[in-house]
């Protein structure tokens, strides 16, 4: 049955005369999508419910399970136990992930250093075979699961390790002392302190001002800021192509999902950053699966809002409300809409966002959880890492070993032109325990502007945007929870609910 929407009506005490206390005001909200934006918005609200003002959240997806955990599976690895596998893979590293480690811990929720191991191979354009160039220990250690590739020979593996170790100190210590023209991302180029003093004249900046809920353009000039790539930042620094594309390039792409060209095209001052703060640092992976983030981010809110096989039509404006229209019903008198989900689907839901949404770019990614193992067999048995990588002309294969012969390869490619079904009889569908398919916002030069005119429009008629791509960084997890902050931050201002 439809909601009433009885609850939003402002509940205060008629006889305030004789002292009693006025009962909170009641604030509905819909949050548009259950990724991690949305989890975290929808918590962020439901948690921040006080004296004065009671957040009413209410949740809707079309899947019939929460975003965050849909596409994750359950499976027998070789040795007879049942795993739970996340897809795509959640890790997230110390330095650039500060709100989502801080929004763990805050949940209780455990988690630990996965201390991956890297193995680097590439396609030669004239055989099409592939060939292992490079392993690496990560915080294993160098020589503990690094070494030398077994098909490759002592002097020439000296000789290039020489070589990379070399140029990956010079990127590094480039990264930690240079600004990439166009600069660093919104939310570090000015202290809050000096922001709000520019819009409000004073010195006192609120508590957790935020990457959205802005207007300053001191540090991002709507179109007119020249940005620098990563191939130029490379260039400017004279940085070999070859270290860029065999490592920092194929890295990007498999971290990203995005293809080589993507990348290199990418902000250099993105790339930089995430390398600036994550050097040193380590991989995690929670311990509890994305299962445990789903169970505790949805606590604070009550069953009956959690709208999931609810596919939403449409919203409509009621003067100062909105009806959410899906399939079967329409759910009433919502104050704040969050869409919390791709921009294509933004946009077609809230129509005066098309313009903005227009040069934003995305791509479809694949994932497939098997249990082939030939999908590995281009590597000697003696190389196979953690992760191992496969670059192409185009972008880079990676797949995980996730547990005793289980595997989960991303973008998968052929090695003999043969596309087919088995990607050219590396992973027979037989062998397929899951495929999923994502669309993947792409970072480029469309989308910093996009989020530059979007930072003006949020809340505008009480509509917000959240995502991994709704803010001043790689298209990475980090984002959501940096998008979720700012949005439940500017909601809570406009009820009068300072966050600070």
């Amino acid at each position: 049955m439809a909601d009433d929407g009885s609850s939003t009506i402002s509940a205060e005490s008629s006889d305030s005369s004789q002292g009693e206390l006025a009962s909170p005001r009641v604030v509905k909200v819909a949050v548009i999508g259950t990724g991690l934006a949305g989890l975290a918005s929808a918590y962020y609200l439901a948690t921040a419910s006080n004296s004065r003002v009671q957040y009413n959240v209410h949740l809707f997806d079309e899947n019939s399970s929460i975003g965050f955990d849909s596409s994750s599976v359950t499976a027998m690895d070789g040795n007879g136990i049942e795993r739970r596998i996340d897809v795509p893979m959640r890790s997230f590293a110390g330095g650039y992930y500060k709100r989502i480690i801080s929004l763990y811990k805050s949940l209780g929720l455990q988690f630990h250093d996965a201390k991956f191991t890297y193995s680097f191979s590439e396609v030669e354009e004239d055989s099409g075979d592939a060939r292992t160039y490079f392993l690496h220990g990560g915080r294993q250690g160098t020589f503990r699961q690094g070494g030398k590739p077994s098909r490759q020979g002592t002097l020439k593996w000296t000789s290039d390790f020489v070589a990379v170790i070399f140029w990956y100190l010079y990127f590094s210590l480039i990264a930690a002392l240079s600004t990439p023209k166009g600069g660093v991302s919104f939310e570090n180029a000015v202290s809050p302190q000096t922001a709000h003093k520019k819009r409000f004249g004073n010195d006192e900046a609120p508590k957790g001002y935020g990457t959205l809920d802005t207007d300053d353009e001191s540090s991002v000039e709507d179109g007119s800021r020249e940005i620098e790539s990563l191939q130029e930042f490379a260039r400017r620094w004279h940085i070999p192509a070859w270290f860029m594309d065999r490592f920092v390039v194929a890295l990007f792409c498999a971290m990203s999902t995005c293809d080589a060209r993507t990348i290199r095209n990418a902000p250099a001052a993105d790339i930089i950053d995430y390398k600036r703060k994550t050097f040193g640092q380590p991989h995690y992976l929670l311990s509890g699966n994305s299962r445990s983030a789903v169970a505790a981010l949805t606590a604070p809110l009550a069953k009956e809002n959690i709208h999931l096989g609810v596919a939403v039509k449409a919203m409509l404006s009621e003067g100062t409300t909105w009806t959410i229209r899906t399939v079967a019903e329409d759910y009433h008198h919502f104050s704040h809409v969050i869409l919390a989900t791709a921009p294509s689907r933004v946009a077609e839901l809230h129509r005066p966002l098309v313009p903005v949404f227009r040069d934003i770019k995305a791509k479809i990614v694949r994932v497939i959880v098997h249990t082939d193992d030939r999908v590995l067999n281009f590597l000697e048995s003696d190389d196979i890492r953690d992760l191992n990588l496969l670059k192409t002309s185009i972008g880079t294969e990676a797949t995980h070993v996730l547990f005793p012969g289980i595997y989960q390869t991303t973008s998968p490619t052929s090695l003999n032109g043969d596309c087919g079904e088995d990607y050219g009889g590396r992973i027979a569908k037989s062998k397929v325990i899951s495929e999923s398919v994502f669309e993947r916002v792409v970072r480029t030069n469309g989308l910093v502007d996009a989020v530059t005119k979007m930072r003006r429009r949020q809340g505008q008629h009480n509509v917000w945007v959240a995502g991994s791509w709704m803010w001043d960084g790689l298209v990475l997890l980090e984002g959501c929870v940096a998008s979720a902050e700012a949005v439940c931050d500017g909601i809570r201002r406009k009820c009068g609910d300072d966050p600070g």
